[in-house]
């Protein structure tokens, strides 16, 4: 942005810096000069203005209260008293405000003299990079310089009607601005207008009905404060981009307003030889309250780490036109009205820490404590399930937490929640389980991939009555595995998990299991979740192909068992013996429960029972199959020997064979 070192100089009674020091004391106190230009009779500073600072520092007038600051020159503000006549303005004309506007205020002045401006006036316009027309367009661009207000002049008898409106556009309502374009305004235009049509854009630009021309003889002055996001997106929709619409923008003090009208009134008078309306129309129905901030002196120090003194401290807040006072080490400061950036006590010290100046700070290694982060158990175990799960070939997945209609009829439609205002079909329910989406995954991939491992860790949501309840589950789909391997790693998971291992029992019938192969899984006797192969029903829905085995695991069941400190367990020293047993049992009879003889009977030298293999067929009775289990005996203190062991697989073949309908093959 563009600033004039006369300008700047204008704040000023004494001599200020040079344009070059000037711009080195700025710099120091983040300001990026980023280029000075010297012209015959002007200096111009390019200063990049953050955009935190466009309340203050989008004009003359901020730039030189910084430099009051940093320099310890004395500031002088400008003259804003004016003579009024006794004809009051609301005989006049009326403002309605109806839309995206804070604060409006008008003035009004009368028998003016246009005519070209002063030659200072022309040539801080022209070095700010803007175009004279006039004393009264260039008097509001200078104010507007000056300020960082925004304002514009109409010609007051061009108004239709005793009324000015703010509000937004009507559909195709259209506009011809000063420049002569014409614009076709949507709704989301806020425009400035008469009793018959828009006069100006707000905060954009003005309209070349009311434009200030030779004849003008009275005219209304308006400085509004206008919705930052309703100017942005207007001036984006129209591709019109102003100093004014820059300064809106960014955000600036309704407090502005009246300052800049009254600056305005002032120069017209004097200059245009107008004569200045009593009062003034100013909407303003929530005014800006000023905001205390409280800190203490030991806090800044702490912060800032220099052992500045309370008189230091508040002579700087002072120099920046805070209102300060100071009880027992505690300041009490209200920050200038147009510093819209300063919210709390840390914004207070980086304004300390910035005049005093950081170069000034000496560096130094903070002094604090470090304490270890809590171990969040949830996460611990989360990560732990994830790596786990990984390590054993399954890729992880991460699909969208919604089903449509077709996925809803896998379920009990009364307990699914469905969403009320869905982005899609696809998005209509809430997903009851994390399967339907794997199998979905697997339907996907299974054109490009025979080998098929994914696993997903995610929320699912039910309805219990009128409650809706929201669960992590734990869940997997394979075309690898087969059901007794899927088993085997889900034994290996909960032991490495909680060190204990997991027991089967026969579930109850499931639309995604096929209920020949299907298993609930328990934990320390408690039911944890499902096992099984997937239903053809399910396959043939989804279009799958291949042999899907899965399981689903209530993850918020398993945290709680979880050992984040793992026990040590001695290798066992002594070699271990095998046998296999080939049991007959009918067609219902699940698996589970000829493993659960054979360990029992087994006792404590039984170290582990795998069941290998399953089969029906024609060497075999009708109604009959046969489940074949490996046993591995080992004893802790010594090696057993081939009689000990035969005497307990004996042992365990007699108590199988006791069992109406089974039988022991030899």
């Amino acid at each position: 942005m563009k600033f004039s070192y006369n300008l700047l100089q204008s704040f000023f009674k004494e001599k200020l810096p040079s344009a070059n020091e000037l711009a080195e004391a700025l710099m120091m106190h983040f300001f990026e000069v980023e280029e000075i230009e010297k012209l015959e009779k002007d200096t111009i500073l390019d200063i990049d203005i953050l955009s935190s600072r466009a309340g203050d520092c989008f004009s003359h007038n901020g730039v030189a209260r910084e430099i009051a600051a940093i320099t310890g020159k004395k500031y002088q503000p400008f003259d804003t008293k004016i003579r009024e006549s006794k004809q009051e303005i609301t005989e006049r004309i009326e403002a309605d405000v109806r839309s995206a506007c804070s604060r409006y205020t008008l003035r009004a002045v009368d028998n003016v003299k246009v005519k070209e401006s002063p030659l200072y006036i022309q040539q801080r316009l022209k070095t700010c990079g803007i175009k004279p027309i006039n004393n009264i367009v260039d008097i509001t661009n200078y104010v507007m310089l000056e300020t960082g207000q925004p304002l514009h002049a109409f010609d007051a008898d061009k108004i239709e009607g005793g009324k000015i409106f703010v509000r937004y556009a009507k559909k195709r309502e259209k506009i011809v601005t000063l420049d002569e374009k014409r614009y076709e305004l949507k709704d989301n235009i806020l425009i400035i207008a008469d009793e018959l049509s828009p006069i100006g854009i707000a905060g954009i630009k003005g309209g070349i009905v009311p434009e200030i021309d030779a004849n003008t003889k009275s005219i209304y002055l308006e400085a509004g404060n206008f919705d930052p996001i309703t100017i942005r997106k207007g001036s984006q929709d129209l591709k019109l981009r102003t100093d004014a619409s820059l300064r809106f923008e960014h955000g600036i003090s309704p407090e502005l307003t009246q300052i800049a009208v009254d600056r305005a009134a002032k120069l017209i008078s004097e200059i245009a030889k107008g004569n200045v309306v009593k009062g003034m129309i100013d909407y303003y129905p929530e005014k800006a309250k000023e905001t205390e901030i409280s800190f203490k002196i030991d806090e800044l120090r702490k912060v800032l780490g220099v052992d500045i003194s309370l008189k230091e401290v508040e002579k700087i807040l002072r120099s920046l036109e805070f209102k300060v006072k100071r009880s027992n080490g505690s300041f009490f400061v209200i920050p200038p009205v147009l510093r819209t950036d300063i919210f709390i006590k840390e914004d207070v010290f980086e304004e300390v820490g910035r005049i005093y100046g950081y170069e000034n700070i000496e560096k130094s290694v903070p002094e604090e404590s470090v304490i270890p982060a809590e171990k969040e158990e949830y996460f611990e175990v989360k990560d732990f399930c994830k790596n786990l799960w990984q390590s054993f070939g399954f890729n992880e997945s991460y699909n969208y937490s919604f089903i449509n209609e077709d996925g809803a009829n896998c379920y009990d439609i009364k307990k699914l929640i469905e969403m009320e205002k869905p982005v899609s079909l696809e998005f209509k329910y809430l997903r009851p389980s994390l399967l339907l989406g794997l199998l979905k995954n697997v339907a996907e991939n299974e054109k490009n991939y025979q080998d098929i491992r994914i696993f997903e860790l995610g929320s699912v949501f039910f309805k219990e009555g009128i409650e809706s309840t929201e669960l992590k589950k734990l869940s997997a789909v394979s075309t690898v595995d087969d059901f007794y391997q899927m088993k085997g790693k889900i034994d290996m998971f909960l032991r490495k998990l909680s060190g204990k291992s997991a027991s089967y029992k026969e579930t109850e019938k499931n639309s995604v299991l096929n209920t020949r192969r299907a298993a609930e899984v328990l934990l320390n006797n408690e039911e944890i979740g499902f096992l099984g192969e997937a239903s053809q029903e399910m396959k043939k829905k989804l279009k799958i192909k291949r042999e899907v085995v899965l399981f689903e695991i209530d993850f918020e069941k398993i945290v709680g068992a979880y050992e984040s400190v793992k026990k040590y367990e001695q290798i066992l020293k002594f070699p271990s013996s095998v046998r296999d047993i080939s049991v007959l049992v009918p067609k219902n009879e699940p698996y589970l429960n000829v493993l659960e003889k054979i360990s029992k009977e087994g006792g404590a030298m039984l170290r582990k029972v795998d069941l290998f293999d399953f089969y029906e067929g024609k060497e075999i009775p009708k109604n009959m199959k046969n489940f074949a289990f490996r046993l591995i005996f080992q004893a802790k203190d010594k090696t057993l020997s081939s009689k000990e062991v035969n005497v307990l697989q004996e042992k365990i073949i007699k108590a199988l064979d006791k069992v109406p309908e089974w039988k022991v093959r030899k």
